[in-house]
């Protein structure tokens, strides 16, 4: 079935944003996004109001919109209620799953291992194939619960996850060129989440069946996360691009 004009532009407009082609709180001018698209201000105005209900685009009060700004505060926000949600449909599955969910999580934990545990300064492709996999195996542990609804939300707080991921990454590739010890020191600690060791764990914790072990397992990789990125921003310098966007406060960057 074939997308309308309209799910077209969102896609690519979305896509856009994901990937950073539109970078977080760039204005978002229709002329130019008119002519950028080849499309007419009617639908992008529709576009540019499903973004900001999806929280990608924010509108300022007789400035227009713009492309969400990234916070550190939103970030780890983010991350907490992701594992909520994920911790949850983690539990459920572990306690429900089949001999076919068993086969997933096992063949995406193999994928996962043999990817090692890149360091974010490594080729960005390398690092590209290990997020996929990664996304996969988190994915296939999750995968036999069956509330559609938390499904729906964990996915939409991966999406937007996914944007800081890869500014930092990107960034700390940038800094490896100006600062780069402390570039090392940041990357390193922002990869502590990476080790294959805490997703071997979760694969543990699934393969025996083990709910309780699974509810601990998942709270463990989540403080993980949520540390790496607190010793991130602790390592980063204050000058840096990576510093000034995500040390922002959210009265700053408040439409």
């Amino acid at each position: 079935m074939s997308q309308s004009k309209s799910d077209q532009l969102y896609a690519r407009m979305l896509g856009d944003i994901l990937s950073l082609a539109l970078a977080p709180d760039t204005p978002l001018r229709l002329p130019a996004l008119s002519e950028r698209y080849a499309i007419g201000l009617t639908p992008l105005r529709e576009c540019l109001n499903r973004l900001s209900a999806e929280k990608y685009v924010v509108v300022a009060h007789n400035k227009g919109f713009r492309v969400a700004p990234l916070t550190l505060d939103d970030l780890l926000d983010l991350e907490r209620s992701r594992n909520d949600i994920e911790g949850s449909l983690f539990a459920e599955a572990v306690g429900q799953g089949g001999d076919a969910w068993e086969v997933s999580v096992i063949g995406t934990f193999h994928h996962l291992e043999a990817a090692g545990s890149p360091s974010v300064l490594q080729d960005a492709k390398e690092v590209a194939v290990w997020t996929q996999r990664h996304a996969a195996f988190h994915a296939a542990l999750i995968s036999a619960a069956s509330s559609a609804w938390m499904h729906r939300f964990q996915a939409q707080l991966s999406q937007q996850l996914s944007r800081y991921q890869l500014f930092i990454q990107t960034s700390l590739r940038d800094m490896a060129q100006t600062h780069p010890d402390k570039a090392k020191a940041a990357a390193a600690a922002f990869s502590a989440a990476m080790d294959l060791a805490p997703h071997r764990a979760l694969f543990d914790a699934a393969m025996a069946r083990d709910v309780a072990a699974a509810k601990d397992e998942l709270a463990t990789h989540a403080r993980l996360s949520l540390q790496a990125f607190t010793d991130l921003m602790d390592l980063i310098p204050d000058e840096t691009p990576l510093a000034a966007t995500l040390r922002q406060s959210p009265q700053e960057v408040r439409p």
